[in-house]
Parts: structure tokens; sequence; C-alpha cells
């Protein structure tokens, strides 16, 4: 049977051998927690669970022959639920040993070691959740204090370790998770793919001319890009939809963090582009034509907008018009539809001449 001075000589090892800057007896030492980071682009969101497991395992305990307990309480970590909107949200996880946050439901002394891992596809919404494949081996140290069985120490060991005793640079501060979120236009229950439309007024104007557009798609301000995909791929991904009318349509290939589609269109025409990462924002450009002001109106992520640059596609409403105002011109001269009113003006100007003339020879 293991002796409490075995016990003690063995505690105090560990704590020596893992750096522990803290006296390794110090009573009452605080239980970590399971912290969540959760990244998604600006213009997503989303709400998830994430859970994880812990199980018990036997680590040598230095260079002896001795191992560490697995007979200890069943340790559980809470569900963390995270909604984040534009930005990385956080939260923790309490940990407890059969429900409790001391050292109650052990048995005895000693040193025990489980391994922590996130449970991972959990997620079943839209949109793709990356989760964190991180392993941490967590060792806590129990000793008999004045009152009873108290934490010592907690060391927590990133990967899954086999003994006690671990390179420092393997020392963890934290039982630190990380999940990324990404989204398109596409995956929403109503897709809020990009779609541009041409309008022109003026009673003169031509309706029927095409109005040439270069649209330029930026990634750059991306944080979250799905799992083994660049920014350049991303933007390879968005497709054009041209059967709203739009002609001429060059999609040149992803440049680094943009990519550059041209095209043209006439009044009440469109083009749309499916399958945008949300994130990703735009700058809309046109052609100028002599005798037409041009003007833009857009919906960038459900909010409205009259820039044409950085415009940010998001999973709300995303939309933009773009129109051309002809300056209506009046031609100067006698206007041909006012000639029958002319004439009727000229009859009785010359009626009264002609009454006038008479009136001075019937007196004459």
């Amino acid at each position: 049977m293991r002796t409490r001075s075995k016990f003690a000589a063995l505690a105090l090892s560990v704590a020596l051998a893992l750096g522990v800057v803290a006296p390794a007896f110090a009573a009452d030492a605080p239980i970590p927690t399971v912290s969540k980071t959760l990244q998604v682009n600006n213009g997503s969101s989303v709400t998830a669970t994430f859970s994880y497991t812990a199980t018990a395992k036997a680590l040598t305990v230095g260079s002896t022959t001795e191992t560490t307990y697995t007979d200890g309480p069943a340790v559980a970590i809470a569900d963390i639920r995270l909604t984040a909107t534009n930005a990385e949200a956080t939260g923790t996880g309490a940990i407890t040993f059969d429900g409790q946050a001391d050292t109650s439901e052990f048995k005895h002394a000693g040193t025990y070691a489980w391994l922590i891992k996130e449970t991972p596809n959990t997620y079943s919404g839209i949109g793709a959740m990356q989760y964190d494949p991180q392993v941490y081996t967590l060792i806590a140290t129990v000793v008999n204090g004045t009152s009873g069985l108290e934490f010592s120490s907690f060391i927590i060991v990133k990967g899954e370790a086999s003994s006690t005793t671990n390179d420092p640079d393997n020392k963890a501060g934290s039982l630190a998770f990380t999940n990324k979120y990404t989204e398109t236009t596409s995956e929403q229950q109503t897709p809020t793919d990009l779609t541009i439309t041409k309008a022109v007024t003026g009673a003169q104007a031509d309706r029927t001319k095409e109005f040439e557009f270069t649209v330029t798609f930026d990634a750059s301000a991306l944080t979250v890009l799905p799992a083994g995909k660049t920014a350049t791929q991303v933007l390879d991904d968005i497709t054009v939809d041209a059967t709203g009318g739009a002609t001429n349509v060059v999609a040149a290939a992803a440049s680094g963090n943009t990519r550059v589609i041209t095209f043209k269109a006439a009044d009440t025409k469109s083009i749309k582009f499916t399958k945008v990462l949300a994130g990703i924002t735009y700058t809309i450009a046109e052609t100028d034509v002599t005798g037409y002001t041009e003007s833009y109106a857009a919906v960038a992520n459900g909010m409205g907008s009259t820039s044409t640059s950085g415009l940010l596609i998001g999973e709300n409403t995303n939309t933009g018009e773009m129109t051309n105002a002809y300056q209506d011109i009046t031609p100067t001269g006698l206007i041909l539809n006012n000639a029958p009113f002319i004439l009727l003006g000229a009859v009785a100007v010359a009626g009264v001449v002609f009454y006038g003339a008479a009136k001075r020879k019937l007196v004459a």
C-alpha cells in the first residue's frame, strides 16, 4: 500500500518536474475552466453549443513505476453556448467532479489526470463550423490538508501526455479551444446573393443602351476562411448568373485578395453573384457616358448605402441599383406640335387687321 510520505514525495517531484511556480502544497488551488472562442466574419452570425469530454488517463509519475490514479470522480465540463455576430464571441465552461466544484467526491489524496477534448460535429445549422482538434491533459494533485482533502495544483499539458514529467514547452496556461464559422450568401434559407440592377431615367433617355460595369470583390477583410481554402480560392468560388439580362460578362480569375468581373447592362437588366462568402466586400464602377448622370443605391448586408466602395456582403439582403439619369434637352425654335395654335392666333390677328381697315374705309 502506498504511504502518505511516499505520495507526498511523488507529488512534490511532479510539481517540480512540471515547473510549477506556486508552492507545491498551496491549498485550494483554483479549478481551471474550459474557454471557448467562436470566430465569424463581419456580415455573419451563428448560435452554437459546444461540448467536451474528459477521460481519466493513467500517466507514469516521473521516472518511477507509479501511475496517476484513475479511480477519481467523473469529470464533467459544462456546455458552452455562444452567439457570435460580426465578430468573435467568448465563453467558459466550468469543470466539476461528480457534480462538485471541490474535492468532496475524491476518495483519497493522489495525482489524477484526464484527457480533455472537444466533441466535434455537434452543429447542424446553416454554414460550416470548424472544430478545434486540440487535446489537453489536465493533471490535478490532491493532498491531505488541515481540513480534509484539498487541490494542491492543476497542471495543463498541451497534447496527450504519457508522463507527469513533460517538456515545459508543452505546458499551457488554459484549456482554450477556438472554433471558426463561415457561410456563403447561397447557404441561407432565403438566399442573400448579390443582385445588381440597371435603371435608366429621362424622357429622352435611350433605354436600350448598355452601360459598362466593373465589380471588384475583395477578401482582405475576412478573419475566417473555410477549412482548407485560401482567399483566392474563396473569390474564385463566386459564380455569375446573367439570366437577368446582363451581357459581355468577363469573370477574371482572382489575384490575391481581389477578383474583377466586368459586364454590360441596359435598363431593367440585372446580374447576380452567388456563393459569395459573407464578409467579402465589393466596389462597383461604371464607365461614364456623356449626357447621363449616375447614382448608386445599395443594400449591403441589410443596410442602405449610396457608396460605391467597400460594400459588405453578408447574410442579410445584398442588392444594388445603378441609375443613369438622362439630361433632357429642349430644342430651340418653333415646336411643330404647337402649329395649330399658332395658326389660330394668326387668323385672329388677321381678322382684327381686316376689321380695322374696313372701318377706316367706311369713315372715309
